[in-house]
């Protein structure tokens, strides 16, 4: 068991630190704000009111993982908190022959704006990802027991009502599903579908770790930073349910697989 924890955080390891994040673009500006969280901007055509503080990048093998993308956003929230940023959109992701590139810009905002952004949260859409983000791949997932199967390239969009209730499953067996139901208006919720969708027990969907939401998901990132992310997502990556992803990766992520 201790040698298979080792390897797990040894692969982690190789697909977070083989990267590093590069800062191509830095404007100088400062300021003496306590940053706590990472926020996404909704509106990128509307930075007016922001600080812009650096573009950074990323280049590394992304093997066609949607994972790598989501670990990868942690390793840049990492970078951009000690350069006092608290804000990020896409700029651009290209992936060619395995090899990812994923470019960012970061900024610095105050609380009004802050705020505004929320208001402007995509709303009361469930968004699922394949594993595998090849263009000649597929993947599919069960939606209230019916079987949906999408493109690899783009992301699936459930546009749900209120007070409805949507099993999101890997499989036919009901013990995989994944019950997502809005009564308020709600931000959005992101899950990827593990490629993995062998038959399991009664009592193995408990022990995936993608059970917990994407509270599981913020709680790694903070004991673990990107290694922690790592070795969520492969324990996650089993055939018992969907990851569920935080919101801001998965705008960012819906952002890329448009």
């Amino acid at each position: 068991m201790k040698k298979s924890i080792w390897l797990l955080c040894l692969l982690s390891f190789n697909f977070f630190y083989g990267q590093n994040v590069e800062i191509l673009n830095k404007s100088g500006f400062e300021h003496n704000y306590a940053i706590k969280n990472m926020e996404y901007i909704e509106d990128v055509n509307d930075t007016t009111k922001l600080n812009y503080i650096a573009t950074l990048r990323i280049i590394g093998k992304a093997n066609y993982y949607t994972g790598t993308v989501v670990r990868w956003a942690v390793k840049f929230q990492e970078t951009a908190k000690k350069l006092n940023a608290n804000a990020f959109c896409l700029q651009n992701y290209i992936e060619k022959d395995s090899i990812g590139t994923l470019i960012v810009k970061v900024y610095f905002a105050g609380n009004y704006y802050l705020k505004a952004n929320k208001l402007k949260a995509n709303k009361n859409n469930i968004y699922l990802f394949a594993t595998s983000s090849h263009p000649q791949d597929s993947a599919y997932f069960y939606l209230n027991g019916t079987k949906k199967t999408f493109n690899s390239t783009e992301n699936f969009i459930v546009s749900a009502s209120l007070n409805t209730d949507y099993n999101i499953a890997v499989t036919e067996n009901k013990l995989t599903n994944m019950l997502v139901k809005y009564k308020p208006e709600k931000k959005s919720r992101y899950f990827i579908i593990p490629k993995n969708k062998t038959a399991t027990s009664s009592f193995k969907p408990m022990k995936n770790p993608a059970n917990k939401g994407s509270a599981g998901f913020a709680a790694a990132a903070v004991i673990g930073g990107p290694i922690g992310v790592g070795v969520y997502m492969i324990m996650s990556t089993g055939p018992n349910r969907v990851i569920e992803i935080p919101y801001k990766y998965g705008r960012l992520m819906s952002d890329i697989f448009k």
